[in-house]
């Protein structure tokens, strides 16, 4: 395994497949990482079905937005038949629906795009107001169709710190859904059965789909005690089909995994 690759490696997608990310805790940087990674396999397309802030400049980094959608599907594909030497990132969005915000393309998108032109095709299909952990909103998250994949993501930050609307995004949705009083630690146990709630960031799950959970921001050695038994957790939910979960650091470069034995 190279330095350069370890994400991708780790993660093993099949070649050209749709891949949805969900959760909170660094999703936006996972999938940064991932473009750097696969993109010296050829031009990597970056897609959202919700919104995103304008990404910073960098190299082989090009940004497509329209409101044309059958436009914006040519101006793609066009990108990945012709730059084979030079493999571009490619973030492709809808316009501006404020100076700072671009507005997300449909969860259709994907049909009828030549998924081939591309390696891989990443979606962000939720936000997460830089939380390490969340609840979704009704409507979310919106999930491209067809995806092989879905990733949903959490930070290892949010372990042990008083439950409240400081520590999980939509905070107020935990009283529908769990008997837990506020300022109560925030346990492995506890982000797991939040993570892999039937109405949790993998709600929009469907059979055929596979599903690779992430902790993120494991950042020191000390952490990977409590990283892999919140992935145990993980990979023993009742909800959802999981074979196995990675942890690392985006930030630090890191990842490892565990898988049901």
């Amino acid at each position: 395994m190279t330095d350069t690759q370890l994400f991708w490696e780790q993660f093993a997608f099949q070649s050209h497949a749709l891949v949805n990310f969900v959760g909170g805790g660094g999703k936006t940087a996972l999938i940064h990482r991932l473009m750097q990674e696969c993109s010296a396999s050829g031009t990597v397309l970056c897609t959202t079905t919700t919104r995103i802030h304008p990404p910073r400049p960098g190299e082989g980094l090009v940004l497509i937005s329209s409101d044309n959608l059958p436009l914006l599907k040519i101006m793609a594909e066009r990108v990945g038949r012709d730059q084979t030497e030079k493999p571009y990132k490619l973030i492709v969005t809808r316009g501006f629906m404020s100076p700072n915000l671009l507005r997300g393309v449909p969860a259709d998108f994907g049909d009828g795009l030549d998924r081939s032109l591309f390696p891989i095709m990443l979606n962000e299909a939720d936000g997460a107001a830089s939380f390490s952990i969340k609840l979704p909103r009704e409507g979310e998250p919106v999930l491209m169709n067809n995806a092989e994949y879905l990733v949903p993501v959490l930070g290892m930050d949010c372990l042990n710190q008083p439950i409240g609307p400081t520590v999980v995004f939509r905070f107020r949705a935990l009283g529908k859904l769990f008997s837990l009083r506020e300022g109560d630690p925030l346990t492995p146990e506890t982000a797991a059965n939040l993570l892999m709630h039937r109405q949790g960031v993998c709600k929009g799950w469907q059979e055929g789909m596979t599903l690779i959970p992430f902790i993120n921001k494991v950042d020191e050695a000390s952490q990977d005690d409590v990283a892999r038994d919140l992935a145990l957790w993980i990979l023993h939910n009742r909800n959802f089909p999981v074979k196995r979960v990675l942890f690392g650091s985006v930030l630090h470069g890191k990842i490892d995994s565990i898988s049901v034995s």
